[in-house]
């Protein structure tokens, strides 16, 4: 069966944060939330957990449930070993300074390490997008050709 698959903000402190929503259980509107949590500070761990619908939960910002493809129930366990734990989390990158531990590599955060497991996910195929279905209905129009 094909579940549904999302990307949720909840409202951080300083900036919003982002994850992936996997719609396991449609009839009781719950799912999983696949996303990294901690800091830059001390570093982030991938920590999945079940949850109902993010739009119900305080926390969530308004209209930023987007609908980004679909998995297969069988593939949810290939989501999350060969994407999830593939891509490491940010690691420490700042000091209580403030001063960057890597001044040549940019700033790694939540939103970079979800896109990077997004991006895999499509790659491997464990992810599909909704373009693929709605292409087939699609006709292309060619010009026609006048000869003078």
């Amino acid at each position: 069966m094909a579940l549904k698959v999302f990307t949720t903000e909840s409202i951080g402190a300083q900036r919003n944060h982002i994850a992936i929503y996997i719609e396991t259980d449609p009839s009781e509107d719950r799912g999983w939330l696949h996303h990294v949590t901690g800091t830059i500070l001390n570093g982030m761990d991938y920590t999945p957990r079940p949850t109902p619908n993010p739009e119900v939960l305080p926390e969530h910002v308004p209209d930023s449930k987007k609908e980004i493809g679909t998995i297969e129930e069988a593939d949810l366990e290939r989501f999350r070993e060969e994407c999830c734990l593939a891509v490491p989390p940010p690691r420490a990158q700042v000091t209580l300074k403030g001063t960057r531990l890597y001044p040549d590599t940019p700033l790694y955060r939540c939103g970079d390490w979800l896109k990077d497991v997004e991006e895999m996910a499509f790659r491997k195929g464990i992810l599909k997008s909704l373009l693929r279905f709605h292409t087939r209905h699609i006709r292309v129009r060619t010009p026609m050709l006048v000869s003078r």
